[in-house]
């Protein structure tokens, strides 16, 4: 969806892949959505990403999900480019501005 230029696009299909059927794609994809929201002047469609990944931040496991999605999830939760800084600095880089409040989970 990326290589054509569909971000809200891949953005649900990321969120709803993980939401109904516990699949996440490397965090790369998860930089590049933003990379390509904000060099394409689609900061909102980058913060609805981050909604995302504060989703991550404060997910927990139910007896349904593998302990190897357990493990892949908690990777993304301590992964620092997925940071609240490195968001915010990927941000700034594209001239726009993450709050603080908006990173609040």
């Amino acid at each position: 969806l990326l290589n054509a230029r569909d971000i809200d696009g891949a953005v649900t299909i990321l969120q709803d892949l993980f939401n109904q059927h516990s699949v996440l794609p490397p965090y790369t994809s998860q930089l590049k959505i933003l990379e390509f929201a904000l060099s394409n002047a689609l900061p909102y469609e980058a913060k609805r990403h981050v909604e995302f990944i504060k989703q991550l931040w404060k997910w927990t496991p139910n007896k349904f999900h593998s302990s190897e999605f357990q493990n892949e999830v908690r990777g993304r939760q301590r992964n620092k480019k997925l940071s609240k800084e490195a968001l915010q600095k990927l941000f700034a880089y594209y001239g726009y501005e993450l709050r603080d409040d908006e990173l609040e989970i």
